[in-house]
């Protein structure tokens, strides 16, 4: 079989994995949570109980601060390893902070193992 052939037929069956991988993949909720701040915020994201400490919640009533706002940093947040401490049992310090419009806003999370809570909330 000559070299033209050959990379014919591995062509063709690269396009049809292609094909086989978009069909089943399209649709579904797929993730790639390789690096550790992809796996940290996909954690916090998977928690149904997200708790807030009494700061948070005297902040909430008097309208300083929305719900919404910590959400949106709480799922496309960034998480600094730096400031982080993560080495406390049972539950695990991250700091983490907003992107483009938030960026002046970043959260002190206490990550447990059945819930989050958002200790501090920062704003320079």
């Amino acid at each position: 079989m000559k070299f033209i052939q050959r990379l014919g037929f591995y062509g063709g069956g690269f396009a049809i994995g292609i094909v086989f991988l978009l069909f089943f993949l399209t649709g579904k909720r797929t993730q790639c949570t390789w690096l550790p701040e992809d796996r940290v915020i996909n954690d916090i994201r998977k928690k149904n109980a997200i708790r807030f400490s009494p700061e948070i919640r005297t902040m909430l009533t008097d309208r300083k601060l929305d719900t919404l706002t910590i959400q949106l940093i709480l799922k496309y947040g960034k998480v600094d390893f730096s400031k982080s401490n993560t080495d406390t049992i049972p539950c695990n310090f991250y700091h983490i902070s907003g992107r483009e419009e938030l960026a002046n806003t970043s959260l002190w999370v206490r990550n447990c193992e059945r819930f989050v809570r958002v200790e501090k909330v920062l704003s320079q």
